[in-house]
C-alpha cells in the first residue's frame, strides 16, 4: 500500500498532531467536508484527508494554524497565488475558507487541495539515490512547471524534496510525474518575501544565504541541488543549517564522475554561483531533453 501524499509542504506525522482526533469525522464549509485522518503537519498548518460530499472524491484539507506566525498572511498569499495556477505538475487548490471561532478566539482558515494517491520525494529518496532516466522524468516536470510559474512573475521560493509530490501507478512503483506544491512563502509582485531569510537551509540559493531576495534563478538552484540528491542519494551540502549555509556561498556542489558529460554540465549551470549565470526554467529543460537522446 503506499502512503498519502502531503500537499502543501507539510512532513509527515511523525507523532500525533496537535489536533490530534479531536477533528476527525467533523465538517467544514457546512457539510461539504468531512474531515478524516492526519495527513501531515508543521510549524504553521495541518493537513487532513477528507472527503468531499459534493463530489464523492478525496481531497486534502490544509488547515492554517490561528497562533502561526503570520498565519493570516502566508493563507491570503497562498490563496492568491494558487488562484492564479492551473498546471499539470502543480497540485492544485479547489476551494478555501474559514472555520469559525468562539467570541474572543482568532477564526481558523483552510484551503482544499487535489489529494495525490502517493509520497513526497523526500520519501522516495529514503531509499536512496533515484534512477537517471526516472530523475530526469521528475526534472522534467518540475522545469515545466517552473517555467510556467515564472512567467506570471511567480517565485516559489521553497524547492525542496518535501514540497515534490510523485504519484503512485499502483503495486508500490513511483511514477515518472512530479507536481510542485506548497506556494505559502512564494513571491511575487504583489507579495515579498515574508521575512529576511526564508526557505530551508538545504536548499537556499548562494545569494539568499547573503540576504539578497529569491529570484527565479533561486529556484533554479534549488532545483538543481534536488536533482544532484536524486541522483546520489545524498544532499549536496550536509551538515547543520549553519554550515550547509555557509559552504554553498564558497563553492559549487560536487559533482561524481558517475554522473557522466551531459547531467554534469545540466547540473554545474542550474547551482552555478552566480544567478545571471543559471539558465531559465525553459533553457534549462532544454539541456534537460539532451541528456535523455
Amino acid at each position: 500500500m503506499t502512503a498519502p501524499a502531503i500537499t502543501a509542504g507539510i512532513e509527515e506525522a511523525l507523532k500525533p498532531a496537535p489536533d490530534g482526533a479531536a477533528w476527525e469525522n467533523s465538517y467544514l464549509a457546512g457539510r461539504r467536508y468531512r474531515l478524516g485522518p492526519v495527513l501531515g503537519y508543521g510549524s504553521e498548518a495541518v493537513v487532513r484527508k477528507a472527503l468531499d460530499t459534493h463530489t464523492g472524491s478525496t481531497v486534502a484539507v490544509k488547515i492554517f494554524r490561528s497562533d502561526a506566525a503570520h498565519s493570516g498572511e502566508r493563507f491570503r498569499r497562498e490563496v492568491s497565488i494558487h488562484r492564479r495556477l492551473d498546471h499539470w505538475a502543480i497540485v492544485p487548490m479547489t476551494d478555501y475558507g474559514r472555520i469559525g471561532a468562539p467570541a474572543g478566539a482568532t477564526d481558523r482558515t483552510f484551503m482544499v487541495m487535489e489529494y495525490v494517491e502517493g509520497r513526497n520525494l523526500r520519501h522516495v529518496l529514503q531509499k536512496g539515490s533515484a534512477d537517471p532516466a526516472v530523475t530526469a522524468a521528475w526534472m522534467g516536470s518540475l522545469l515545466h512547471a517552473l517555467s510556467y510559474v515564472h512567467r506570471k512573475g511567480i517565485v516559489h521560493n521553497d524547492i525542496k524534496p518535501a514540497n515534490i509530490l510523485i504519484p503512485s501507478l499502483g503495486n508500490e512503483c513511483s511514477g515518472a510525474l512530479a507536481k510542485l506544491t506548497d506556494f505559502g512563502i512564494a513571491t511575487s509582485r504583489r507579495y515579498a518575501p515574508l521575512a529576511s531569510l526564508s526557505g530551508t537551509a538545504h536548499y537556499l540559493s548562494p545569494e539568499e544565504v547573503h540576504g539578497t531576495e529569491a529570484t527565479a534563478a533561486s529556484d533554479i538552484y534549488a532545483l538543481g541541488l534536488v536533482a544532484l540528491e536524486c541522483l546520489t542519494g545524498a544532499k549536496p551540502f550536509p551538515g547543520t543549517p549553519v554550515e550547509t549555509m555557509v559552504a554553498r556561498t564558497l563553492r559549487k556542489p560536487r559533482m561524481p564522475y558517475s554522473l557522466g558529460r551531459r547531467w554534469t554540465g545540466l547540473l554545474q549551470a542550474m547551482t552555478d554561483l552566480r544567478p545571471a549565470e543559471r539558465p531559465t526554467a525553459r533553457q534549462a529543460l532544454r539541456m534537460l531533453h539532451r541528456i535523455n537522446r
